[in-house]
């Protein structure tokens, strides 16, 4: 990737297919991390926005990337926010009760293989990273993703997503950025997916080309947490 060292400004100038990032990741956390507490895994953290929005938010976050260097300005990141907690604390700031943590590894392949046993977190959070999964493997990515879901538990994600190939094909005419070499998901595949765990997908759309996509696993019998 050797646009890694300008991803932060890419993505915060909020340009054709990073139109309303910031709203987007802001989505994704306040719907997976509805309490302080939790245990969120992040896949395709990158450098780590969308791990330190559920951090603020007092969740506990494993972010898993492909990239070192991109982990590497996610660690950098850590490394700040740590020194300046320790900064309020040593300032007299009463320190909190649940102090949530962060950790960024290395994953060859985050969607498809990810190394952690069943039912492990609470939510599974990602954003602008599932289009460079090709579509005969996205039902995979979803199952994986699923596997490790903790009954009860939230899968988010923000995405330039479709209804379906159709509608890929009618962006594509009118936003000629989108690039030829991703494979953006379609909504409705990813519906039927779902469907398999008993799960509804539900769908929010922020600009002509980018989703938020979320649904709940169930508790037992169907149900779900909410």
């Amino acid at each position: 990737m050797p646009w890694v060292d300008e991803y932060d400004h890419i993505v915060e100038s909020e340009l054709d297919i990073f139109s309303r990032y910031n709203d987007t990741l802001q989505a994704v956390s306040e719907i997976a991390c509805l309490s302080p507490g939790l245990t969120v895994l992040d896949i395709g953290a990158g450098t780590g926005n969308l791990s330190f929005r559920c951090l603020a938010r007092g969740a506990s976050v494993v972010g898993l990337d492909p990239s070192e260097k991109m982990l590497a300005k996610a660690r950098a990141k850590a490394k700040i926010a740590h020194l300046k907690r320790k900064e309020r604390e040593d300032a007299g700031s009463e320190p909190e009760a649940y102090q949530p943590t962060v950790e960024f590894r290395l994953s060859e392949n985050p969607f498809l293989e990810i190394p952690h046993p069943d039912s492990t977190f609470d939510a599974v959070v990602s954003t602008y990273a599932f289009h460079h999964i090709p579509h005969p493997q996205q039902p995979e990515g979803i199952c994986e993703m699923v596997r490790v879901l903790r009954p009860g538990g939230v899968w988010a994600m923000g995405e330039v997503s479709f209804k379906d190939a159709a509608a890929e094909l009618e962006a594509k005419r009118a936003c000629p950025w989108l690039d030829e070499d991703e494979y953006y998901p379609h909504i409705d595949s990813l519906r039927s997916v779902f469907n398999q765990f008993n799960m509804v997908l539900q769908a929010r759309q922020f600009t002509p080309v980018s989703w938020v996509l979320w649904a709940l696993k169930p508790i037992d019998n169907g149900k779900t947490g909410a």
